[in-house]
């Protein structure tokens, strides 16, 4: 099959403080609807802090739109951000996405502020011939 690629972004900001309501009230449900296990297991490093869920969060958003689907084509989970030994995130992604769509590179910078995170996405992403546009 010929493939075509083209860049792709995606960009989603958090308000840190509808986060710290949720994990005042339900941190279990939500951190595991939303994240994987190596997530929660970052996240419990930062001591479940709201700046760094919503970095997280924000990023999973960020991603499912320069994929171009959002979440509900894609699950939570189907995303994974992981850190280098600096502390730089990268993804990873499950294998139905993998199988699904041609993701050829994709990178995420993930930053907060006060009251919000923002992540940003840029990406290079393959299209298929039999694709739909």
């Amino acid at each position: 099959m010929k493939s075509e690629s083209r860049l792709t972004n995606g960009v989603d900001i958090v308000d840190i403080r509808r986060i710290k309501k949720i994990l005042n009230g339900k941190r279990d449900i939500f951190l595991d609807k939303i994240f994987t296990e190596k997530e929660k297991e970052y996240l419990s490093g930062k001591k479940y802090r709201a700046n760094s869920v919503a970095g997280l969060f924000a990023s999973k958003e960020a991603i499912s739109k320069a994929i171009g689907t959002g979440i509900g084509k894609i699950s939570w989970k189907d995303i994974e951000i992981r850190h280098d030994k600096y502390g730089k995130p990268y993804i990873v992604f499950s294998s139905k996405v993998l199988e699904r769509y041609e993701i050829l590179d994709m990178s995420v910078s993930i930053s907060h502020e006060k009251n919000y995170a923002i992540a940003f996405v840029v990406g290079k992403i393959g299209k298929r011939q039999n694709d739909e546009i």
